[in-house]
């Protein structure tokens, strides 16, 4: 994949920074330095040895100037760097290893597909990968939504994503999914291309049910399989009016307004939402009981 020019340049500036090493010149330059520091300090205390030391100098201290100055002064220009491109040191090795791999990368083929299905959440979607990848906006513009991938390039970033190890395939599909959960839940194109994917993949059967039961409710439209629920030794022993009372609806409510209103509860309070990252626990249980309404208004 060509990179933009300024992609280009960024990781020419990032490895010259990255590796600087002090030149014959430079350690040349501070041993002259310090020798006539030395030689100011000898006359004005008047001190035999530090004036004969001067003359040894360059010689002396080149090898120290070298062990020493050299990862000050490399630390010093990486800083200016970073400051340069208004980024920290972990943003900036993280752009680093995002731009030296993209040729090789699964992931923008397989997220781009992704971001076509809900155009109206690009906003959302290039502040995410901005955050992931650390790009800046006409970058992620161009590789995640503008650049042209095809059937054959979705085959050959499947087949390097089952190569890896199965932590990070699971790490990727739940990046996914927080790309499709934006705006207004996971609209059925989206969640039917990332079963597709959970299938290539190879995950086993019990992995893709665990993957329904947690985040189906949050699909926009979608058609309820009933399962045994793995919390069905705590359930309540509420009646039926307070189960709709928890769905926050009447006994009367139509099959639409039931999934309507359960859609909307798994949206504020679904534990893997990101705004939701600070209340995870008391989200579990909430949706435990939401859960479990809606199971028994729809008997």
């Amino acid at each position: 994949m060509e990179l933009l020019d300024k992609d280009k340049e960024f990781l020419k500036e990032y490895k010259k920074h990255a590796t600087y090493t002090l030149s014959f010149n430079d350690m040349v330059f501070i041993s002259i330095g310090i020798q006539f520091i030395t030689m100011i300090i000898s006359v004005f205390t008047g001190n035999d040895t530090l004036f004969l030391l001067m003359f040894g100098t360059p010689i002396i201290f080149s090898p120290i100037v070298y062990i020493v100055a050299n990862p000050i002064i490399r630390r010093k220009r990486k800083k200016s760097f970073y400051l340069n491109c208004g980024i920290s040191e972990q943003e900036a090795e993280t752009r680093y290893n995002v731009l030296s791999n993209i040729e090789s990368s699964y992931s923008i083929p397989l997220l781009q597909r992704f971001c076509k299905l809900n155009p109206y959440a690009k906003s959302s979607q290039s502040n995410l990968l901005k955050k992931w990848f650390c790009l800046e906006d006409e970058s992620i513009t161009e590789y995640c939504f503008n650049r042209k991938f095809d059937k054959k390039d979705w085959n050959n970033a499947v087949e390097k994503l089952k190569e890896a190890e199965l932590v990070t395939k699971k790490t990727f599909i739940y990046k996914i999914f927080k790309l499709v959960i934006l705006e207004d839940g996971i609209h059925n194109d989206e969640w039917n291309l990332l079963m597709q994917l959970i299938t290539e993949l190879q995950f086993n059967k019990h992995y893709i049910n665990y993957f329904k039961d947690r985040y189906e409710s949050l699909r926009t439209e979608f058609e309820y399989e009933k399962r045994e629920s793995s919390s069905k030794n705590n359930r309540s022993n509420y009646s039926l009016k307070e189960y709709f009372a928890i769905l926050g609806l009447s006994e009367n409510a139509t099959d639409k307004e039931i999934r309507r209103a359960y859609h909307e509860l798994a949206l504020q309070h679904h534990p893997d939402l990101p705004k939701n990252a600070s209340r995870i626990e008391e989200c579990e249980k909430m949706m435990m009981k939401i859960n479990e309404a809606y199971e028994k208004v729809n008997k």
